[in-house]
């Protein structure tokens, strides 16, 4: 509605612990202005209207505003200018950022806090989470240093998990607190949405929900569309929404400081802080806290990609036994019955299956044996040659009308051959209580229980009932372990079908020289790829080894990882990611010397061996290997490839594992430094 002086009012309402500008696009104009600037600007905010903002921000200010905005559409960090009010010099920090075809600017007053205190209490906790040896261990370092920086009554963090159901992990709080740690709730607290949104505006601050709204003022010059374009969502100052109006209400809490932790996938968890009193809470101190946050989500993540390695190392030490089993024979069955104890436990499973058209072989609690038949004919017609994962298998088509007793997830691997007719199949039943860190499947961190309070009853309850029928979610790291697997198991599906050949088709020659054709390409090359699968890799750097020792010639060990490939296959397909992986290799060898020799160590990593190279011909070559790396291009997947690669020279005392733990610390190396580069094992 039009006001005086021909001005308007917009549906915009901010918190009063700030004032909001709306600049034009060329920064020479305010169209908007919240009601309440003249306390911080001691201008009205009528007068501000249509005018040029050098008078608020000084020429130097805006010229960085300006020049900023130009290259990006948020500023590189806050600046602050100085008010006299009352006699005395204030300073206010300005953020701004750019809204289709308006700036934001958003102005709050800087409080003085003791900088040298701050800075020292940052730098502590910085420290303290740099050296968390483990998730649980960050977590709480990280409550508690977020809670001594911003003194609220509680700060909790949540993680929310595939389905977006969340659990409260850690939490430091004050006496009196009633605890939330343990705590579930359904996905339905935090829809998609809202999820999604949370990525996109990390930071929500409500110094006092009942401090009341203060309204905007609009240009009268402005049209109802222009007025429509304006989105000021992504300001701290913008109103409490419902939803954290009535969480606030639910605590009898009047302040709030949310900061997401935001992963290669989207939103990890949240971490929330509330207190019962109202938190007059400078932006130096959000800002500080913000920055505890962004460290402990870099920290977490580097802990999940090592435990995603140590899981690995467990299946691989499991597959190192495999070697003489595979070399006596060993059928599947015989194999599923003296290796899947061990296995079930560590996928935490509740049955596992090698079925193909003819054979079946079973153990723990999976289907009957006609549903298994049925499975595998449609994983055959419906799927082809790539894994097949639900942890919601009553629900899924494929499973229409079978029998499934108690299996409510599955992860369905085909075994590598010409044609896929075998399955290795891994049973999970329905979801329990226990909480598990993505990246650490082994490991039970949490049990959690129905709240004291109705409310949490009711959310733990929605929990439950979203979760009946469902089995836990299976990850990523466990779905690379089971195609390693499949492979073994595809091994011993070769022999065993060679020796009933030898049986019964002692005369076709052919059939037989075909069968044991396949079964030495099998043996010794990956299936996608076409190159030296990890036990032919591993051969021809003992054989190398020896001819170093023998003749003093050097030789170096490349350790290649693509960067973000979880990304790519959560984001564009599995399929897409093996087509990312075979594009690889493709431009990797262009680059290779006809000397240098290329394997597949597993999922995502890839070794070099780089005859004669000492270590500047094997970082030389290192760089060429991720500059052709990053030219890889592959049609509907719209990320940048890169590759993070560790470079080990031979020693003389060197042994296979030695020099393949230096490659691998060399390449852990490059990516804790920023990915996309070369290290190499000198130091190590």
């Amino acid at each position: 509605m039009p006001g005086p002086n021909g001005f308007q009012r917009s549906s915009l309402r901010i918190q009063p612990c700030g004032c909001l500008l709306v600049l034009s696009r060329t920064l020479d104009r305010i169209v908007q202005c919240s009601a309440n600037a003249e306390y911080f600007l001691q201008v009205p905010a009528e007068t501000l209207l249509d005018q040029s903002p050098e008078g608020v921000f000084g020429a130097r200010v805006l010229a960085r505003i300006r020049r900023e905005l130009a290259e990006d559409d948020v500023l590189s960090g806050p600046v602050s200018i100085r008010k006299e009010s009352n006699g005395r010099q204030v300073r206010l920090q300005v953020n701004a950022f750019r809204s289709g075809a308006w700036v934001v600017v958003e102005i709050e007053p800087l409080t003085g806090l003791g900088t040298r205190r701050m800075t020292g209490t940052v730098n502590r906790w910085l420290g303290k989470l740099a050296n968390a040896r483990n998730p649980d261990d960050l977590m709480n370092i990280l409550v508690e240093g977020v809670r001594d920086l911003v003194r609220f009554d509680r700060v909790v963090v949540a993680h929310f998990d595939e389905q977006g159901h969340g659990v409260f992990l850690a939490e430091s709080k004050g006496k009196g607190v009633s605890p939330l740690r343990g705590q579930r709730f359904s996905a339905a607290a935090y829809p998609p949405a809202q999820r999604s949104k949370m990525t996109r505006h990390q930071v929500r601050s409500i110094p006092d929900v009942e401090a009341g709204l203060v309204p905007v003022l609009v240009s009268g010059g402005l049209t109802r569309k222009q007025l429509a374009d304006v989105d000021a969502s992504g300001t701290v100052l913008r109103a409490p929404s419902r939803r954290q109006t009535a969480y606030l209400n639910y605590f009898k809490a009047q302040a709030l400081l949310s900061i997401a932790i935001v992963g290669p996938s989207g939103l990890w968890g949240l971490v929330t802080c509330i207190s019962q009193k109202p938190v007059p809470l400078a932006p130096t101190l959000r800002d500080a806290a913000r920055t505890l946050v962004l460290m402990a989500t870099q920290r977490l993540f580097l802990l999940k990609s090592r435990m995603e390695a140590q899981f690995l190392q467990r299946v691989h030490k499991s597959r190192d036994f495999l070697a003489s089993d595979i070399r006596l024979g060993l059928s599947p069955a015989r194999m599923l019955e003296k290796y899947a104890p061990d296995w079930l436990a560590l996928f935490r499973a509740s049955g596992m299956a090698y079925a193909n058209s003819t054979d079946i072989a079973a153990l723990g609690e999976v289907p009957c044996a006609a549903s298994l038949e049925q499975l595998v004919a449609r994983l055959n017609t419906e799927q082809g040659r790539s894994p097949w994962v639900s942890s919601k298998l009553r629900e899924e088509p494929l499973a229409t009308g079978l029998e499934l007793g108690a299996a409510c997830g599955l992860l369905a691997v085909p075994l590598p051959g010409e044609r896929v007719t075998s399955w290795f199949m891994i049973f999970r039943g329905e979801h329990g209580r226990g909480v598990y860190w993505e990246g650490r499947p082994e490991v039970d961190i949490l049990t959690s229980a129905p709240g004291e309070e109705e409310t949490f009853r009711k959310a733990f309850g929605s929990w439950l009932e979203s979760m009946e029928g469902n089995s836990e979610a299976w990850k990523r790291v466990e779905r690379l372990a089971a195609v390693d697997l499949a492979e073994d198991m595809a091994l011993l599906a070769s022999i065993s079908e060679i020796t009933r050949l030898n049986e019964l088709l002692k005369a076709e020659q052919t059939a037989l020289a075909q069968a044991n054709a396949q079964l030495s390409h099998a043996a010794s090359h990956d299936s996608l790829t076409g190159l030296w699968n990890r036990y032919r890799t591993e051969y021809e750097l003992d054989r190398e080894l020896a001819k170093a020792r023998r003749h003093g010639l050097p030789f170096s060990v490349l350790l290649l990882d693509v960067d973000h490939f979880k990304n790519i296959n959560d984001s564009w397909g599995h399929a897409a990611g093996d087509e990312v992986l075979r594009e690889v290799v493709r431009k990797v060898t262009v680059v290779l010397r006809q000397e240098d020799h290329l394997g597949r160590w597993g999922g995502e990593e890839f070794v070099i061996l780089a005859t004669g190279a000492g270590r500047g011909d094997g970082v030389a070559l290192a760089e060429r290997v991720r500059e052709a790396v990053a030219e890889v291009t592959v049609p509907g997947v719209e990320a940048e490839i890169t590759a993070s690669i560790g470079v080990a020279t031979w020693r003389p005392e060197d042994k296979r594992k030695s020099i393949i733990q230096r490659a691998d610390r060399a390449m852990y190396a490059a990516k804790n430094d920023g990915r996309n580069r070369v290290e190499t094992d000198e130091g190590l």
